[in-house]
């Protein structure tokens, strides 16, 4: 097991919070490049609407450029390479075919020949059935010379039982030299799960992962996935920040035990989502964390010219709740799925769904109507469910839902048609949304945090995902998320959280489109998809379950004017591994002035952002060193860079 010998962290004094939220009010620097993204969906070639669960930004094909990989929750995944910023997909290069419940994939070098293998945690079908094992795949584009993958999970124990897994996090092994895994689960309905500490021993062209099954890091820490390894206090091994069920709470590695760090971290609540940084430049990794408003419990409609999705339930005293539309497309698509029903589960048979003048039921919760199919108000309108006509006269598509007093079962789903244009709704209550506060936290050098949280980051949305970069190369880390809002509700915009220095930031939101309008945010990653030095962004919408689970795809790359300069750095390990997770990167100018602190391992999660390590350099065009600790390494080793630009380090 790793060793974690950290100091004991203390709870964070709050008394500068005053100070810090007024340096947040400060006029931004006029140095600071404003940054600007240009949409890049449509000539990258990613038009693409489906379920999301994982994205992946990272070199798969070792041309130096990011491609992109991701994971279509139940449906087969998508690859993407990247041809000078064009990214053709490509043929799935393992047997991913079929419906099965994979949740995040994990892509990194494990047996240390110069490719990247993957791995993906199985899910547990929400707790009530069987769900699907994990499993491991090795890359063979060393050996073939081409990009292609082989199934090796018959050669490790990480299927292990059909829990519902979300992440494999790579975390170096105790001595650095291969990189072992950390799943992480939710355990709800699932009494006999745990997190597991998976132990590598592969060799190149064998992949070998054991479940270590006594280890002390396997802990029952509940997870969603958006969890982060990172080592907190830098005493050399990786802390966990568990973040689930609305809560963090930060784990300090104790010789491979995790122990609870009391701190503010654990009076935060609502929290949803994490990035981690060194936001002030001082060397340690301060925290971003994003808040959730609640469920409203009310009626949620949204629509555009496509779908209508709704969120529809029972209130009190509410018999019903009636929606009416007109569309121009000859037949109209329904999805009344629904995935919570009163007992919990979904529902299969479709006689709560009443058809057109003789109340038919179809044969399925999903189908396809044509106008006569659906002609004329349903003669008798007493049962509890859902109605569905055309008015003969108007044109006119009525949806009425009759609640069951007994039963106050939610109705999710989606109406598909052309041309809709949504007219009104009667007996709907919309309910509003708890305001919620998203957090900085800056680290007091592994002693405690300072709390920001300024008024700009107060909302009513869900904080889906992070990713943190240096948007502009002034020599700030910068924040962008992803943000959605309460089932049936128009999704939330994407925003950024502009670094002008001195903890001010500047919060704006960003990469507006009408084409992700009524989805759900889900993961949002950084990389650098066209060379030009300045990371890129790349985000889903396919969030969850219905209404709003298949959304567009969103490419967006970084056209900030005047820039300033870059190194970029790409580490190579030799007695550690080839990926060098977990190594911890200092860069100095001339002067001997600290430029910036990166470790290699925080960006992986639901969300895995690229390997290479950036670092803007604003006007400084000077020469440079680089300090790199490698994993397992007590002392760092120094690399000369003659000025920015891109770097391959490769350990000595």
């Amino acid at each position: 097991m790793s060793r974690f010998n950290g100091a004991p962290a203390i709870i964070a004094c709050c008394a500068l919070i005053g100070i810090l939220f007024a340096l947040l009010q400060r006029e931004p620097r006029a140095s600071a490049p404003p940054v600007q993204f240009t949409d890049h969906t449509r000539n990258a070639g990613l038009v693409r609407y489906a379920p999301s669960f994982a994205t992946v930004a990272t070199d798969l094909d070792n041309d130096g450029l990011d491609d992109l990989f991701v994971g279509h929750h139940g449906h087969p995944p998508a690859l993407f390479l990247n041809r000078d910023g064009r990214f053709i997909e490509q043929p799935l290069p393992a047997p991913l075919t079929g419906f099965d419940d994979r949740h995040a994939y994990t892509f990194v070098d494990l047996d240390n020949d110069g490719d990247r293998d993957f791995i993906y945690a199985g899910g547990g079908a929400d707790g009530i059935g069987a769900g699907s094992v994990n499993r491991v795949f090795r890359n063979e584009l060393v050996e073939r010379g081409s990009l292609a993958f082989t199934e090796a999970s018959a050669d490790s124990d990480i299927a292990y039982p059909r829990w519902r897994a979300r992440v494999f996090h790579p975390i170096a092994s105790p001595d650095g030299t291969h990189v072992d895994l950390y799943l992480t689960a939710i355990h709800k309905r699932r009494d006999e799960s745990t997190n597991l500490y998976v132990t590598n021993r592969s060799t190149p062209g064998r992949l070998a992962l054991q479940v270590a099954r006594d280890a002390p890091l396997n802990a029952r820490i509940t997870s969603d996935g958006r969890d982060l390894v990172f080592d907190y206090d830098r005493d050399g091994d990786p802390d966990f920040l568990s973040i689930a069920t609305e809560r963090a709470a930060l784990y300090r590695n104790n010789n491979g035990r995790l122990e609870h760090v009391s701190s503010i971290i654990d009076g935060l609540r609502k929290v949803r989502s994490g990035a981690v940084a060194d936001f002030n430049n001082d060397g340690y990794p301060d925290l971003y964390l994003g808040a959730t408003a609640s469920h409203s419990g009310g009626d949620n409609i949204s629509s555009n010219r496509d779908e209508i999705h709704f969120v529809v339930e029972r209130q009190a005293r509410d018999p019903e709740d009636a929606l009416s539309f007109t569309a121009t497309s000859d037949t109209l698509r329904f999805d009344f799925v629904q995935h919570i029903a009163s007992e919990g589960r979904a529902r299969v048979d479709a006689s709560d769904i009443f058809i057109g003048r003789g109340g038919m039921h179809p044969k399925q919760r999903r189908g396809q109507l044509t106008h006569s199919e659906a002609a004329g108000k349903p003669a008798d309108m007493r049962s509890p469910g859902t109605y569905l006509w055309r008015e003969e006269d108007t044109g006119t598509w009525q949806v009425v839902w009759r609640h069951d007093e007994q039963l106050p079962a939610k109705s999710k789903g989606i109406i598909y048609g052309e041309g809709i244009s949504l007219l009104g709704t009667a007996g709907m209550e919309e309910r509003p949304l708890d305001e919620v506060q998203d957090y900085l936290l800056i680290n007091r050098q592994g002693r405690g945090w300072h709390l920001l949280a300024p008024e700009q980051l107060r909302h009513r949305e869900w904080t889906n995902y992070l990713t943190a970069a240096d948007f502009n190369n002034d020599g700030l880390i910068d924040i962008a998320g992803v943000r959605s809002r309460d089932q049936g509700r128009p999704n939330g915009e994407p925003f950024l959280l502009t670094n002008q220095g001195d903890l001010q930031f500047t919060f704006e939101h960003i990469l507006a489109n009408a084409q992700d309008d009524i989805f759900r945010a889900d993961a949002i990653v950084h990389g650098f998809f066209n060379n030009d030095g300045l990371p890129d962004l790349f985000f889903t919408n396919g969030f969850g379950l219905m209404p709003g689970h298949v959304g567009p795809y969103q490419m967006w790359l970084n056209s900030t004017p005047d820039p300033g300069a870059h190194a970029l750095l790409v580490l190579q390990g030799t007695r550690s591994n080839r990926d060098a997770i977990g190594a911890q990167v200092e860069l100095y100018n001339a002067a001997g002035d600290l430029l910036g602190y990166r470790e290699i391992g925080p960006g992986f999660g639901r969300g895995q952002d690229t390997l290479q390590l950036h670092f803007g350099l604003g006007s400084y065009d000077g020469a440079l060193e680089a300090r790199v600790r490698w994993p397992g390494a007590a002392d760092p080793q120094s690399f000369a860079l003659a000025g920015p630009g891109k770097h391959i380090l490769t350990e000595r």
